[in-house]
């Protein structure tokens, strides 16, 4: 993750760098666990890079640099670009979910002066400015992709309507069935997969798309309800044998209609049955993919908040 404290200019480095090659830079993912109540500290209503709350905390209560990261994206891509709503774009979910941020890394040569001087002035006094803000290394967030584990409200229903992805999620994980979907077997989400339009030629999504899955089919357990050992497995004996609690590696992807390619790329299968319904005005489709899971027991040492870079390959 970043040492920096401060939010690149994602549009200002990008234009002062327009011929940037691939040789001179390179790609890493950042992964944060889930936050839980910790993202209590974070104002949807403001950009990601203006939270005085968050900034005024205690360092080891914060959100972190990784979220912020990821929200920065997410807010150049879905509010910038598509007109969500920001108040929107922070939803029910993302406090439960794992989120990974890729990064470029551009050297300091390619970033003009002006840029530094603006980067000097944001950290001469250790405060972020509120203002725009670069950080005082050369990465920057290019790409992000989240995962939410089970349980999952039921699937929407064709043709309709809604403003957030995430609703409200009953406590038994039991859903709703479609072609793909029995309506009881457990499943992740992937989504909120966001890259700004100068990397999209550069594999950033792919990188994204199998780092999360990966981690998923290494860490089958972590994709369980985050509940108590104890009442999990009340719920496994309570539902025939851990129907709908253990994940055995079915992923949902609720995928906007003019991206449905690149998820087909990846393995992922259009389920008729779901139809198209449109989320805050877009039209989007459900995808599926099986992958191979190894039965897995938790961790013994605990996931740290945000977890070492993931270096491309």
């Amino acid at each position: 993750m970043p040492a920096s404290d401060t939010i690149p200019a994602l549009r200002d480095i990008e234009a002062d760098v327009p011929s940037m090659a691939m040789s001179t830079r390179s790609e890493f993912v950042d992964a944060v666990v889930p936050l839980f109540e910790r993202l209590n500290l974070y104002d949807r209503t403001r950009p990601p890079y203006d939270q005085p709350q968050n900034d005024a905390a205690d360092p080891t209560k914060r959100v972190p640099q990784g979220f912020i990261d990821a929200m920065t994206v997410r807010e150049e891509v879905f509010v910038k670009e598509q007109n969500i709503p920001l108040e929107n774009e922070l939803d029910e979910d993302d406090a439960r979910s794992f989120h990974w941020t890729a990064y470029a890394s551009i050297p300091t040569k390619a970033i003009s002066p002006e840029l530094q001087a603006q980067n000097n002035e944001a950290n001469g006094d250790g405060q972020a400015s509120h203002s725009r803000k670069v950080s005082n290394s050369t990465k920057i967030p290019v790409g992000t992709i989240r995962l939410v584990p089970p349980p999952h409200p039921p699937h929407p229903t064709p043709g309709s309507h809604h403003q957030a992805d995430a609703l409200d999620v009953d406590g038994n994980g039991r859903k709703d069935s479609t072609t793909i979907h029995d309506g009881r077997e457990a499943y992740i989400k992937l989504g909120r997969l966001a890259v700004i339009p100068e990397f999209r030629k550069a594999g950033i999504s792919k990188l994204l798309i199998e780092t999360a899955l990966t981690f998923a089919k290494d860490n089958p357990y972590e994709m369980m309800p985050q509940r108590d050992p104890s009442k999990i497995e009340a719920m496994r004996v309570e539902s025939d044998g851990g129907v709908g609690v253990d994940w055995k590696g079915l992923v949902l992807v609720h995928a906007q209609v003019g991206v449905q390619k690149v998820w087909k790329r990846h393995g992922f299968e259009y389920d008729e049955a779901m139809g198209t319904w449109d989320e805050e005005g877009i039209d989007h489709v459900g995808m599926w993919k099986r992958v191979d899971v190894e039965p897995g027991r938790r961790k013994s040492k605990p996931f740290s908040v945000s977890s070492p870079p993931l270096m491309a390959t």
